[in-house]
Parts: structure tokens; sequence; C-alpha cells
């Protein structure tokens, strides 16, 4: 039976056997995702990607942006890309992709009522983290 076949009467075709693995490793993948947040290492200036600016200055340990990944860190960036941006990756929390994709947008949520964002007088304020161009 084709394969078009299979999907018009509702049913999945069979899965060869090399392709059993990718398969099996993408569920895991899935199932073994990370909500993470990049933070400034230093005090500086960061990329920002909205508000109109285009750095905006953070402290160390400041949120430059929250994001999710099933592919863990260096799955996701290259160790370059965390040096020359001056930040490190932090797991926030671990579950299946739609657990973490939920406390991604807990974290974006709530981040204009942060500590590092309220302390910041009331014009630098912003609505989510420098490197977070839109709210998903």
């Amino acid at each position: 039976m084709l394969k078009t076949e299979f999907i018009r009467r509702g049913r999945n075709p069979p899965v060869k056997s090399k392709d059993q693995a990718k398969l099996e490793k993408r569920f895991k993948e899935l199932d073994d995702s990370e909500q993470y947040a990049l933070v400034a290492s230093v005090d500086g200036f960061y990329t920002c990607v909205h508000s109109g600016w285009s750095t905006y200055c953070l402290k160390a340990g400041e949120v430059w942006k929250y994001g999710v990944t099933s592919k863990g860190v260096f799955g996701r960036y290259t160790a370059s890309f965390l040096f020359k941006n001056k930040v490190i990756y932090i797991a926030q929390f671990k579950g299946n992709i739609a657990e973490c994709l939920k406390m991604e947008q807990v974290k974006l949520f709530n981040y204009p009522y942060s500590a590092e964002n309220l302390a910041r007088p009331p014009e630098k304020r912003l609505p989510r983290p420098p490197y977070n161009s839109i709210m998903r």
C-alpha cells in the first residue's frame, strides 16, 4: 500500500527499521526538553532586538533571553556564540516539550514584574528580555 493510501485511511505507514532509531531519538528529545535562560556573565551592553534599542545594559546575572530546547545547550548554541555574547546557559526547568513551552511562557509573561526589571527606572523597563524578540 502506498504511503498516501495509509494516510487517507487514517493509519501511519510502517517505519523502516533504519528510521526507527531516529524516530525513537526524536521522541526522547521531545520528552527530555529544557526551558532555559541565557544570563549576562558580566555587566555590560548586550544586543537588544526590540524596544528601539540596538543594545541594552545588563548587570551580571540578569536575563538576556528565555528559551526552550530539546537538544541541550550545545545542540542549541555553540560555545563561541555563548562566549561572544557574554552569556551563560542555565537550564531552569526540565520536562517534555509542552511543559517547557508552558514554563517559557510563564517566564516571559512574568518578566515585566521581575525584580531585575522593576529595579530599573520606569523608562528603562522592558516588556521582555532583550534577546526575546516576540511573545509566541
